[in-house]
């Protein structure tokens, strides 16, 4: 392993790391060797369309929703000894939504 000096505040550094450990300076060309020209390994919101990107967001509020209303009833439940359907209904298939979008999404990045 060779040493090499950092641009910014001249510490040595390792020649295999991405950042300064002393300033945080970021290495460009490392990370552009890694990326060939016109390959994007990054999934980021950028390259995703924006129907997966609502869908993604939609899932995850029925999601929350759902787990906020069972366990804020989960009390009145199991008083009466009932299980709230709706709610938990509501989480499974937000879970099952965004967990589906998010295969999507890597998918058409994939490809």
């Amino acid at each position: 392993m060779a040493f090499e000096k950092c641009p910014k505040c001249e510490d040595q550094v390792l020649d295999n790391n991405y950042s300064c450990p002393a300033c945080g300076f970021v290495k460009s060309e490392k990370s552009e060797q890694e990326n060939q020209p016109g390959e994007n390994s990054a999934i980021t919101s950028e390259n995703t369309s924006k129907s997966l990107q609502i869908q993604g967001v939609l899932s995850l509020v029925i999601l929350i929703v759902g787990v906020l209303w069972f366990f804020l009833t989960s009390e009145e439940s199991q008083q009466s000894n009932e299980i709230n359907v709706i709610p938990l209904v509501m989480f499974i298939g937000g879970l099952i939504w965004y967990i589906v979008t998010r295969f999507r999404i890597w998918r058409s990045h994939s490809s």
